[in-house]
């Protein structure tokens, strides 16, 4: 009898590992394509930021990474040498080529959201896609290459792009350099607030972002740019305002505004991202701006990729510009080029050269820049 019972326990429990084994499988593929997973490889479960369960190569070799700008991040989690595919607006940055030459050689089958040349992805030979809802879908119904999907959302504040990070580190199995990243950011943050914290309404300067050529698109009050707005101590022009899952042209998250929102707004600060403040200036159109009477127009900085978007580079950097700009003053101890430096140096781990972080901060292709030793 002892001896049926013990027979009948571990039958049990091998039936239970059974149906748990399916269970994480099917996890990892319901409703999703699990791809082809060579034989003798390792594979692992991923959960993705919206949940979803996939099964993967491990180690991941071959990432096709669509995600937007947030190509960036790769470089952070020190994973370049697994990108196969990535956006195009990666493979063509002025900064990229300067740090990773390689990355010119690399497929950019993403041009924009929801433009996939799926081809060019496939030849790319992925192990995995990490991207947005738009593109990963496109290649998850196309595809049997396994997608994970990031949470893309232009109202994505501090506390997101930490999950977003610590997601990638996950994938990558680079939890220590994400967490190098947030510590980064935290301690930036902290600094900066601890320089504006006191600052009262009433003298916090205004802050108009105004894109596209002429220079009526801009960030709403829902989007990530406020929290960048506030935390540099200053008041967003168009906090009033929503612009979070409308489009302007190919950016989502813009929306235009009238001449006559900007000129009632009456930004002491405007920052552009196409063409020159001279432009501004010289237009009578914006004359009465105390912007433009102060002369405080500025060219958006470009890093990896333009300062205007959220990704992680932006948001250790965009803040602090922004301070330094509209509070000289408060800043005078603090050198932005050299700090630009030592972002680069400790989170990229790339050295750029004092001029290429002026040209870089003044909005210039760093391509341009001759570099004197």
């Amino acid at each position: 009898m002892e001896s049926k019972k013990k027979a009948l326990v571990i039958a049990t429990v091998l039936a239970a590992a059974v149906v748990l084994m399916t269970m994480l499988l099917s996890a990892g593929q319901s409703g999703r394509n699990a791809g082809t997973i060579g034989k003798g490889n390792q594979t692992r479960i991923l959960q993705d930021m919206k949940g979803n369960k996939i099964l993967v190569a491990d180690p991941l070799g071959r990432v096709a990474l669509l995600g937007g700008p947030t190509g960036q991040v790769a470089y952070i989690m020190g994973a370049q040498d697994r990108l196969c595919a990535v956006t195009e607006s990666l493979r063509t940055s002025s900064l990229v080529h300067i740090m990773d030459p390689r990355m010119a050689t690399v497929p950019g089958p993403r041009t924009v959201c929801g433009s996939i040349n799926i081809e060019a992805l496939i030849q790319a030979e992925p192990d995995l896609v990490i991207a947005g809802d738009i593109d990963g879908g496109i290649v998850e119904r196309k595809t049997s290459i396994p997608v994970v999907y990031l949470e893309d959302s232009m109202g994505q504040g501090f506390s997101e792009l930490k999950k977003e990070i610590r997601f990638y580190g996950y994938v990558f199995q680079t939890p220590d350099r994400a967490e190098r990243y947030i510590t980064y950011l935290e301690d930036t943050i902290r600094f900066i607030r601890s320089r504006t914290g006191d600052i009262p309404e009433e003298g916090r300067k205004v802050v108009y972002n105004g894109f596209s050529p002429n220079h009526l698109v801009t960030l709403g009050g829902d989007t990530f740019m406020q929290e960048r707005i506030e935390t540099a101590g200053c008041i967003n022009a168009a906090k009033a305002i929503t612009t979070t899952g409308k489009r302007e042209g190919l950016h989502s998250g813009l929306d235009e505004v009238s001449m006559e929102q900007v000129l009632g707004w009456n930004p002491d600060v405007i920052v552009i991202d196409m063409g020159t403040p001279d432009e501004i200036y010289a237009d009578p159109r914006w004359s009465e701006i105390t912007a433009v009477k102060n002369r405080r127009v500025h060219v958006q900085p470009y890093g990896v990729f333009i300062w205007n978007r959220p990704t992680a580079e932006s948001a250790v950097l965009n803040p602090l510009w922004l301070a330094c700009i509209a509070y000289p003053e408060r800043f005078k101890d603090i050198d932005i080029v050299a700090e630009v430096q030592r972002f680069y140096r400790e989170i990229f781990d790339f050295d750029l050269t004092e001029q290429q972080a002026r040209a870089l901060i003044e909005g210039v292709d760093i391509r341009t820049i001759v570099v004197f030793s």
